[in-house]
């Protein structure tokens, strides 16, 4: 355990002292991800989704805000569904647009966790955003997991729906392309079965993690995923679902230490040194309960002296009343 702290404070201290290029780095494979992803899933303008395309946008997105990763990945989604058709761009369109509006009016600093919610459900472990979002966020920060909940089941959605949503005018009214492109993701139960799920359980991790109880980080994201786990299992068994199963499961499995992990980083703490401290004012009568951190000190440098080859005997020779005369510029009388 020692050397998980040693490790952990190393981390800190590297990335205190290359802030700029670690954020940087990290905005980069963030858009490198999210921008593979949209590729991946809806890559029907072909110019946009080769690879020195994906690398300068993320190039340039590095440089710039993270929110610049919403806003590009926004509009190549857009340009991706205008190649598709243009009903669906439109109805594309205006779900970014009001999810955007809802994002950067309530949470507009939380942007990696619209992009990362979106890219971990490609890699089939969502489960850690919820999580993360419940032990380090506050509830306002829920509606950033939402947004990318919407986006990436829209986005799935139009890839199942390929066939139906690209007919051509002569086989399929702009009305009906519209209807299908609105149904694939409001009647999309598998979607409101996990959005619900994941607000009950960000809501679970974030009152009990702000418990004044020993232990409250732990028992608050496994309280989290045992509630995650039961709600979506049975949701799945009853909508028919039962190969979702198997990523639930694995999922959850990588979640847990990945939990822990954010619980080192973040909030470890010393419960074997709990002290408590009770004070008054004038009006009110305080019970304090105090839980130190633990923090490992640094190492303690070991210092050579190395003397010079000098004797120590002519350092501390005395000096005589004349040479302190001269040295203070006086009359050698004035010392008597």
């Amino acid at each position: 355990m020692t050397a998980l702290f040693e490790a952990k404070d190393a981390i800190v201290r590297f990335y205190g002292r290359h802030e700029t290029v670690m954020n940087a780095l990290m905005k980069f494979v963030l858009a490198l991800a999210a921008f593979g992803t949209i590729n991946l899933e809806i890559g029907y303008m072909s110019r946009l989704a080769n690879i020195p395309v994906t690398l300068i946008l993320a190039v340039l997105a590095a440089l710039l805000p993270v929110n610049f990763i919403v806003f590009l990945g926004s509009l190549l989604v857009v340009a991706h569904l205008y190649a598709l058709s243009l009903e669906v761009c439109a109805v594309g369109a205006a779900i970014l647009l009001v999810i955007m509006l809802l994002y950067f009016r309530f949470t507009p600093r939380t942007g990696y966790n619209t992009v990362v919610t979106a890219v971990l459900f490609r890699l089939h472990v969502p489960y850690i955003m919820p999580v993360t979002v419940g032990l380090l966020e506050t509830p306002a920060a829920m509606l950033s997991v939402v947004s990318g909940t919407v986006i990436y089941y829209f986005l799935a959605g139009v890839k199942e729906n390929e066939a139906l949503l690209s007919a051509s005018v002569e086989d399929s009214s702009s009305v009906s392309v519209i209807a299908v492109a609105l149904k694939q993701l409001f009647g999309n139960r598998e979607m409101f079965l996990v959005l619900v799920t994941f607000v009950i359980m960000m809501l679970i991790i974030y009152i009990i993690r702000r418990m004044s109880i020993d232990h409250a980080w732990t028992i608050a994201f496994i309280s989290g995923i045992i509630t995650e786990v039961v709600i979506l299992l049975s949701g799945y068994l009853i909508f028919g679902m039962s190969d979702r199963i198997l990523w639930l499961v694995i999922g959850n499995i990588i979640t847990v230490p990945i939990a822990f992990l954010l619980q080192l980083l973040f909030f470890n703490l010393d419960y074997s040194r709990i002290e408590r401290v009770q004070f008054e004012d004038d009006e009110y009568y305080y019970y304090v309960k105090a839980v130190p951190k633990i923090c490992m000190t640094e190492k303690e440098k070991q210092v050579t002296l190395i003397s010079g080859s000098r004797d120590r005997d002519s350092e501390r020779r005395t000096i005589s009343r004349r040479e302190l005369a001269e040295e203070m510029d006086i009359d050698e009388d004035l010392l008597d």
